[in-house]
């Protein structure tokens, strides 16, 4: 009693601050309230109704064949359901297979060499030299006395000096350690004023041994197998307990969060033991596979993704859904950006913030982040709320915990730099998270053009299209849009304009001849992302682009932002995506609950899943298992779309799930009251026939006793 917490557990909402010294008359307010004596407290708890984002609001309105009708399917429906394997550049499908942790191993050295080393080394370490190491190797750890030998090696080269390491550890298998004192570490300066160079070999403390690294390559990469997890949280923490910055854990690109996930991490000479402590005791993260490379990993250096994933509840029939599957394999899909490109709120989609970016209205983007929405958490809608009313930004930002948003980074921005420098405030927020704002604006540009070329043209070429340069087509994974976003960061004029040039010429037009020839096809087709650098087609779909960006206000030039930050070069994206290695199966099921595919984890621990009923059993669901390969940059639920014929949106996607779930319960009510009724009359049944029994027994009994008396 009467202990502090110190602020653990969660604090009931007051409306004023909590006053010891007055308790009961508290309670006794808030128990006037609860009557309805008093001023009634609106109660925040509740969730409000939400509005999120829809395909159509943001040019999602098209299809590759309209023609064949849609399907109901549950995206989803639990993180099981969506399983994603990352590719790496060599074509590599990445499974964590292999959970064993490297450690340092010292590969022996034939004697004979060994010999010819010391024997080399003869001039700088004698045999009484050589006599005071062995009697070192075996003399027992005193932590009061310097327990180490020196040896003056100025005269050896770097070659030599790394003979010395090595034969200290072939000999003495980390008894001992030596290592190369630099400068301050050396108690007696060389008089001759040059550079003194010495070895020292000393007794590790116990439990210690060689620290130096003695790896193949600088850098450990391993694969990382997610469940329901942020790529971004997995390397924040993993950093964190390796005493390292966040951008020192590389990956290659960043997979989705409600779903069972595997990929390629890289770090800087850190150990498989070390980093494997430093996962252990992380819920829902497994790493394995490791191995050592000279380089680190880059955003980009992946070839797409393996996914596999589970789509509930499927009512139509199997062939109508064969049909749409097939169709999709041979016709491929619209290369739309998803709705996760454009944040979750249909009342401040992101864009929104990008063009006042552009514009270089800051004051309007930071109101926007900083606009309270529908959809907001509690905690986070009551900050924003509060933050609009009073504009106190240093008040606001102490109500976080944390530091990972982008709001509390903004509000902290203008609490330093002041309540009006909203563009110094801006670049308090990292340039990555900035970068999505104005690229959501983009996006939003292609998917409108895409749109509006499909459902003018369909899926025919017309002269003008842009396709790669075939000389130019090489196997770097990195698609252009992907380069233009990341790499285009440059200081000097004159690198810009060798940029400039080289992107300009990654295209180049199809004419009539190229169309005729059925050299190519609308998978071929690229289409620009729009920026003050980037080649338009050479057709009426260039005068396009110049009207949508006036409808904000906007030109092509004008993305020549003065903020090189903001500055929108332009890139180049493929307008459909064939997907010619879609593979799919049904698999009936019992409950919503049961697991419908076996993660790499499962597989690897033959962690069985949910069997799937016999034939002769009842299965009261059915899910459509695909299997399919994806380009990196391309979004699996424009994928999906195209089967559904509907929209993908998070919100469409709960509604369905809760009309498919309300109709099973329908069913399985009338089921149920049928079955009670059936009940009741066998009830009944059982009764009068009980009833009967004794009567008809009495009967057989008295005829019985008749049939036996003698005539």
């Amino acid at each position: 009693m009467g202990k502090d917490r110190g602020g653990r557990g969660r604090r009931n909402f007051q409306s004023k601050p909590y006053n010891k010294h007055n308790w009961r008359g508290q309670k006794k307010e808030q128990q006037r309230r609860n009557n309805g004596d008093g001023p009634k407290q609106p109660r925040n708890r509740g969730p409000q109704q939400k509005c999120t984002l829809l395909e159509n609001q943001v040019g999602i309105t098209e299809f590759t064949n309209a023609d064949i009708a849609g399907f109901t399917g549950i995206i989803k429906s639990r993180f099981s359901d969506f399983h994603v394997n990352e590719i790496d550049t060599e074509g590599h499908v990445l499974q964590l297979n292999d959970t064993k942790v490297p450690k340092v191993e010292i590969e022996p050295v034939d004697q004979s060499q060994l010999d010819e080393w010391r024997e080399k080394l003869a001039t700088v370490i004698d045999e009484n030299v050589w006599q005071q190491i062995a009697d070192l190797s075996t003399a027992k750890y005193d932590p009061k006395s310097d327990q180490n030998v020196d040896v003056n090696v100025t005269s050896l080269n770097k070659e030599q000096r790394t003979q010395v390491h090595h034969l200290i550890k072939q000999l003495y298998k980390g008894k001992l350690v030596s290592k190369t004192l630099d400068q301050a570490e050396q108690q007696v300066p060389d008089c001759t004023g040059e550079e003194k160079k010495i070895i020292r070999i000393l007794k590790p403390k116990p439990g210690r041994s060689d620290n130096r690294w003695s790896f193949p390559h600088d850098y450990a990469t391993f694969l990382v197998h997610k469940v329901n997890m942020d790529t971004s949280e997995v390397a924040a923490t993993i950093a964190n307990r390796l005493t390292l910055r966040a951008s020192q854990v590389n990956y290659c690109g960043t997979k989705d969060k409600r779903a069972k996930t595997t990929q390629r991490f890289s770090i800087k000479r850190r150990t498989p033991e070390a980093i494997a402590n430093a996962v252990r005791g992380m819920n829902n993260v497994y790493i394995g596979n490791f191995s050592f490379s000279p380089n680190t990993l880059k955003l980009g250096d992946l070839r797409g993704n393996r996914f596999r994933i589970a789509l509930r509840h499927i009512t139509e029939q199997r062939e109508h859904i064969e049909l749409a599957l097939q169709s999709l394999k041979e016709r491929g899909f619209i290369n739309y950006y998803g709705l996760q490109r454009f944040g979750n709120s249909a009342s401040v989609p992101t864009y929104e913030v990008g063009v006042a970016l552009l514009k270089r209205d800051y004051k309007l983007a930071c109101e926007l982040i900083l606009k309270p929405r529908d959809n907001d958490v509690e905690f986070m809608r009551a900050i924003r709320e509060e933050w609009w009313k009073n504009r106190d930004s240093a008040a606001a930002a102490a109500k976080f915990y944390g530091n990972k948003f982008i709001e509390k980074k903004l509000l902290d921005g203008l609490a330093t730099y002041g309540e009006k420098d909203y563009a110094a405030a801006l670049r308090r927020i990292p340039r990555n998270m900035l970068l999505l704002y104005p690229h959501a604006y983009q996006s939003l540009i292609f998917n409108r053009i895409a749109s509006r070329r499909i459902k003018e043209f369909g899926l025919k070429l017309i002269p003008g299209d842009l396709v790669y340069v075939e000389d130019d087509i090489s196997d770097d994974p990195m698609p252009v849009e992907e380069i233009a976003e990341e790499e285009l960061d440059v200081d000097d004029d004159e690198h810009v304009l060798e940029e400039e040039s080289i992107f300009k010429r990654k295209v180049r037009p199809l004419t009539a001849e190229d169309i005729e020839s059925n050299k190519y096809k609308l998978s071929d087709v690229v289409m620009p992302l729009p920026g003050y650098d980037i080649t338009y087609p050479s057709n009426e779909c260039a005068a396009w682009y110049e009207e949508m960006l006036a409808e904000v206000g906007l030109t092509s030039e004008l993305l020549r932002h003065k903020e090189k930050t903001y500055a929108l070069g332009g890139a180049y994206r493929k307008l459909l995506i064939e997907t010619s290695d879609l593979t799919w199966s049904f698999r009936r099921y019992r409950t919503p609950e049961d697991t419908l595919i076996a993660s790499d984890w499962e597989q690897l621990k033959n962690i069985e899943i949910t069997p799937e009923p016999a034939e002769s059993e009842s299965g009261d669901y059915t899910a459509l298992l695909l299997e399919f390969t994806l380009p990196t940059a391309v979004y699996a639920t424009m994928f999906l779309r195209e089967l559904f014929k509907q929209d993908t949106s998070t919100a469409t996607q709960m509604q369905l799930e809760k009309e498919e779930i309300i109709k099973k319960l329908q069913q399985e009510s009338r089921v149920t009251a049928e079955e009670q009724v059936a009940q009741e009359s066998a009830t009944i049944a059982d009764e009068q026939i009980e009833k009967k029994l004794p009567q008809e027994s009495q009967t057989i009994a008295d005829e019985a006793e008749a049939q036996s008396q003698p005539i």
